[in-house]
């Protein structure tokens, strides 16, 4: 197919080993755009040595660096005097940039105050992790990208770009295709399945990912942490009883496996919870063969079991890591900064659907005809390289915080603008997810009980801090509930 001027082929996916086998690139992500949001999660790569502007562009198209939507699969012509960026502040050459080595050299040759991590410069030296903010217009991440992403998981038409796909799963960096694929590749087999990953990494969306792409998706998907079993109920949750054992009067129970029968049963936490019942777990994986509590009898039930850690997997006992054939691991956010942005919108759209005035304040229609966030890019900035140890977890909670403390009808960070006490004393629910975040002032705390009439559980969700959090906060600045006359 001929080419007119101005246009250029993007390299395909990885279809062959060599192509997968190629180092990443280095690359700068939109992750912010006053004026096109849908753009955000857009790309542009450079080469070793390549000098390339950013910019509004003009009419040598081939020494800009252009911004496209990098997907696994064969990518159509781009035509080069697109994939510039947009906004009225930005001069057409904003700034100038060369890949050396590891690190990409930066000049500010335009006029639009630029910051890099927050700091004002001329020049910058950028690495992965790095943020470049062109002043109420731009904020762009960077990041190291193979060029060839693996192929896609399956022949179906993908996703909408920055979308959730058919299985929950919201991200368009490298590591999220190679999940994408691992778990594709996980449901077309019947072995169980270990997850692995960090506390609100996703282990249970990928489980239910795995269920609902597999022959399995019509059957139940029963879910349950493991850890949370009461010690001397444990072979009941499992295994189900006979009614009247082992007290009269106990009721008859299926148990998890009962339950799951014809589909899959998915394990959170699984380890040592579950060190006493090993060999009668061990033969339902192995046999389908089970005894509940109490009975002589043999049950059959045909269960995959996915399993889920947040250990090293050495911490699993050997025979029954031994079962789990299939290992899928859930990259954490740290490794995939650029699906932030899109996770953000994802998360604001789904708390719009449950609270409609989260989204008429929070949410507005891009250019492409879809709600994007109303949202700072410092808050953009601060997440985007905020260490967010507990994953979507934290991010969520950061996010609620923010939507509870936003004056106006823009999203900005939790602290902006205000110096507030540190949280006091984390309790064990909020001592990952607190961390780098400051309590929220007492005005906003007695404006949220107000709101939420003194209903404690409430306000602490919509804070975003642990309901004993919000007691002890209420002890620091003396907040009490006046008596009713």
């Amino acid at each position: 197919m001929s080419k007119s001027v101005g246009e250029t082929t993007v390299p395909c996916s990885a279809s062959t080993a060599r192509e997968s086998a190629r180092p990443p690139s280095l690359a700068l992500v939109i992750v912010w755009s006053a004026s096109q949001p849908h753009r955000v999660g857009e790309i542009a790569f450079f080469a070793f040595g390549q000098r390339l502007y950013i910019g509004r562009g003009d009419v040598k198209f081939d020494k800009f660096a252009h911004f496209l939507r990098h997907r696994p699969g064969e990518m159509p012509a781009v035509d080069l005097r697109e994939g510039f960026v947009s906004g009225a502040s930005i001069s057409r050459r904003q700034l100038r940039l060369c890949c050396v080595g590891d690190a990409l050299e930066m000049e500010v040759v335009g006029r639009l105050p630029t910051l890099v991590n927050g700091e004002q410069c001329e020049r910058a030296t950028l690495r992965p992790g790095d943020t470049v903010l062109l002043k109420g217009e731009l904020l762009l991440l960077c990041v190291e990208r193979p060029m060839e992403l693996a192929s896609p998981p399956s022949e179906r038409p993908l996703h909408a770009y920055g979308e959730a796909d058919e299985a929950g799963i919201v991200g368009e960096s490298a590591v999220i295709w190679e999940l994408r694929r691992d778990v594709a590749a996980a449901a077309e087999q019947g072995e169980h399945v270990l997850i692995l990953g960090e506390s609100g990494a996703g282990k249970e969306l990928t489980a239910r990912a795995v269920h609902r792409l597999s022959n399995r998706a019509r059957g139940p998907f029963v879910s349950r942490n493991a850890s949370t079993f009461p010690r001397e109920l444990i072979a009941s949750e499992l295994f189900g009883n006979r009614a009247n054992y082992p007290n009269p009067g106990m009721p008859a129970l299926k148990g998890l496996f009962g339950e799951a029968h014809g589909g899959t049963l998915f394990l959170d936490e699984i380890g040592d919870s579950l060190r006493e019942l090993q060999p009668q777990l061990l033969r339902v994986m192995d046999e389908g063969e089970y005894q509940a509590v109490g009975e002589s009898t043999v049950r059959r039930v045909d269960v995959r079991v996915i399993g889920a850690t947040n250990s090293d997997e050495s911490a699993l006992r050997e025979e029954l890591f031994a079962r789990f054939l299939l290992k899928v691991r859930v990259p954490p956010l740290r490794e995939r900064r650029e699906d932030i942005p899109l996770l953000i919108r994802h998360f604001l759209r789904q708390r719009a659907e449950r609270f409609p005035p989260v989204g008429k304040r929070f949410l507005a229609n891009g250019p492409d005809g879809r709600l994007h966030p109303k949202i700072s890019s410092r808050f953009v900035d601060h997440l985007v390289r905020h260490p967010l140890r507990r994953n979507t977890r934290e991010l969520h909670g950061i996010l609620l915080r923010a939507i509870a403390m936003s004056r106006g009808d823009v999203l900005v960070l939790p602290d902006e603008g205000s110096k507030r006490p540190p949280l006091p004393p984390p309790s064990p629910e909020l001592a990952d997810s607190s961390a780098g975040m400051t309590a929220p002032p007492k005005e906003e705390v007695l404006a949220c009980l107000n709101r939420e009439r003194w209903n404690v559980a409430r306000a602490a969700r919509v804070l975003g801090i642990g309901r004993r959090s919000l007691y002890r906060l209420m002890e620091l600045y003396g907040i009490e509930r006046e008596p009713l006359e």
